[in-house]
């Protein structure tokens, strides 16, 4: 134990890396058929005659892989506390191309545990090619299995479908975005709420000093017992079910450790608790309550209480339920279920297991729906998201007509943050080392502004990783209903870019609505959270800071009125703009100027200040000799945040240029 919890050597690119990725970057994203190291092939999707998977992605990449090269390559790879070659491993995008890992073994069993089953291993790695890119893996007798974040989404690959003999050579890469369910999800979270003097604790953000995490990777003792309904359907042996639980466990380990600098290990003894036949295993499979108090009782009696940390069960039925706050705590350490009746992939992995994981860490409920299972399981103290949410510990895909999509996004929201990194520094109970990282500093949400009524707006903050780590960035809504603030605004994935548009910018283009993305209508204030992430293997730097803006109801909406229709204007002439003003000029909002900008690409980027003026509702431009017939205009505060973009896109004709013909007359 002492000598797997040692001192982690950090995955970090070196100055020369760096200079290569800079040279021999491969994107190669429709360009090649194999992968760079010839581990991956693709195959024609209708060469296929069937595919095993129960729930299909709707857009996903077929591969056949070398298994024999595949398993030679990882069996290369260095321990991740001893020092030894460099080991790459090509993966392919779901869109084409394929990036180069830099691995290293990265167990998730307990050294006496992982003797036993020396045919399992698990890996973590970094991306040669994306700065964001940080990944696990494992290989079993199930197969390769892959989870990685990318700066184009995080990305799964998993097996086309099981085989008889050996391990599968057909493999399914594709985007979380992509997953389609074949069903959607019909079992709620059956918390606990009451059980736990820690469940009553306010983690409301003004009451609490802002935290960071990163500088520590604490290590827990995970127990996991399987049903025997759960072991039959994984295949019906132990070495199947555990198989099966460490691919689970790899996953929801990537998502703690980038998010809470937390790592799961299993304990020696976990075959102890697979259980082979439904009929003589001591759970009562279809009712995760009985479960909670029968598995509390079977890893005290089985592992023992001083030999595990935190523990749980899987099973097919039940549906999921935990007790919350109740890691390292006896008599309670145990209650944490997780079951489905297709307990593998995605869905079961991050819907479920790390969602329950996250109450037994204290993490409650975030959504603030109402519709479907929303409305029994709401915690008013904790409804940060609007509708169903989409972070770990929401309800995505379970609300009805407020679902804001049909999976969580393997993040938690900043709220849910502060509730485990709360819980996990106030216990000396896990082992705790230093990580040689440092989270981000100087995070900074920018000043407070005051914005007129359904206007939109864009928020821009700033960080620095003192390591030089690649940073990604999101926004969060931070406020509450019970405190008269219902919660507008959804929480979106991190990625590299600083600045986020309220509402999207899709809805602005398109002149729609979406659940989760709404201007406001009266006075209120807005609280923001931005967060700073380092996505840093073996233990995550994460800090943020917070901005309150007000919104009025003297002043707005500001509209920009003209051009509002698919006009055609001539390069190099003048043309009027119109907006309304609407006593944004006065207090409280005193906007006195504005920019004009012009965008060519149907509003995506406005490049180009064509004047900046009074902010009196109108201005003569002069159109720039730019060609398009996707023109939109934007007009924007010049010392404010807020703005308005044209309605359509209209068209600006170039000027021609001279013709000179052959026989030198000019035309």
């Amino acid at each position: 134990m002492k000598k797997l919890l040692g001192k982690i050597k950090p995955i970090r690119l070196t100055q020369a890396m760096i200079a290569f990725m800079a040279c021999m970057t491969i994107s190669m994203e429709g360009q090649a058929a194999s992968s760079p190291d010839s581990l991956w092939e693709d195959v024609a999707p209708p060469a296929i005659a069937r595919r095993g998977q129960a729930a299909p992605e709707s857009y996903y990449r077929l591969l056949r892989v070398d298994i024999t090269a595949l398993e030679r390559t990882l069996g290369q790879a260095p321990f991740e506390e001893r020092p030894g070659a460099d080991i790459v491993l090509s993966i392919p995008m779901p869109n084409g191309g394929f990036q180069r890992f830099l691995i290293e073994e990265s167990p998730v069993m307990a050294p006496a545990l992982a003797a036993k089953f020396p045919e399992i291993k698990t890996y973590r790695g970094i991306s040669l090619d994306d700065p964001q890119g940080t990944a696990r893996f494992d290989l079993t007798p199930k197969g390769f299995h892959a989870i990685f974040h990318s700066s184009e989404g995080t990305v799964y690959i998993d097996p086309d479908s099981p085989t008889q003999n050996g391990l599968p050579e057909l493999y399914r890469s594709y985007f979380k975005r992509d997953f389609k369910p074949a069903q959607p999800k019909k079992r709620a979270c059956q918390v606990e709420e009451t059980e736990s003097p820690a469940d009553t604790l306010d983690f409301r953000p003004s009451s609490l000093a802002l935290r960071s995490s990163g500088n520590e990777l604490r290590t827990y003792r995970i127990a996991i017992a399987a049903t025997g309904e759960y072991t039959q359907f994984q295949g019906g042996t132990v070495a199947q079910a555990m198989a099966a639980i460490v691919t689970t466990l790899t996953r929801v380990d990537f998502i703690y450790e980038r998010e809470v600098a937390v790592r799961f290990q299993l304990v020696e003894d976990n075959p102890a608790i697979i259980y082979t036949d439904p009929q003589t295993d001591p759970y009562t499979n279809e009712n995760g309550r009985t479960m909670l108090t029968e598995n509390q009782m079977n890893l005290d009696n089985e592992i023992g209480n001083d030999n595990y940390h935190i523990g749980h069960v899987f099973s097919t039925g039940g549906g999921g339920a935990a007790v919350p706050a109740t890691v390292c705590q006896a008599g309670d350490k145990a209650k944490g279920v997780t079951g489905s009746s297709h307990p593998m992939g995605d869905p079961f992995d991050v819907d479920f297991v790390a969602h329950e994981i996250g109450h037994q860490f204290g993490a409650h409920h975030t959504f603030n729906g109402t519709a479907g299972f929303c409305g029994t399981r709401r915690k008013p103290n904790d409804a940060y998201e609007p509708g169903s949410g989409s972070t770990i510990m929401s309800y995505a895909g379970i609300c009805g007509e407020q679902n804001l999509q049909p999976h969580t996004d393997p993040y938690f929201h900043g709220h849910s943050f502060d509730q485990i990194v709360d819980y996990t520094t106030q216990s000396s109970c896990p082992a705790i080392i230093s990580t040689l990282n440092q989270a981000p500093i100087n995070v900074d949400a920018g000043p407070s502004y005051t914005l007129p009524l359904e206007t939109p707006f864009t928020l821009t903050g700033e960080a620095i990783d003192p390591d030089g780590d690649p940073l990604t960035y999101n926004w969060e809504e931070f406020d509450l209903e019970r405190d008269g603030n219902k919660p507008l605004f959804r929480s979106f994935p991190p990625t590299g870019d600083p600045s986020r548009t309220f509402p999207q910018l899709s809805d602005l283009l398109n002149n729609t609505s979406t659940v989760g993305e709404q201007l406001p209508a009266e006075t209120r204030d807005l609280t923001f959270r931005f967060t700073a992430r380092d996505n840093r293997a073996g233990g995550g730097g994460v800090d943020y800071d917070e901005v309150t803006l007000q919104v009025t109801d003297l002043a707005g909406p500001f509209r920009v009125t003209e051009p509002n229709s698919p006009v055609t204007w001539a390069s190099n002439t003048s043309k009027l703009v119109i907006w309304e003003v609407t006593n944004t000029d006065l207090p409280p909002v005193n906007c006195a100027q504005v920019h004009i900008l012009l965008s060519i690409n149907g509003g995506n980027n406005f490049s180009e200040i064509l004047t900046t003026t009074a902010n009196n509702g109108k201005a003569v431009i002069t159109v720039p000799d730019k060609a398009t017939t996707q023109a939109r205009l934007k007009v924007a505060c010049a010392d404010n945040i807020f703005f308005d973009i044209s309605d359509t896109d209209f068209t600006i004709t170039g000027t021609l240029p001279d013709i000179i013909f052959a026989d030198g007359f000019e035309s």
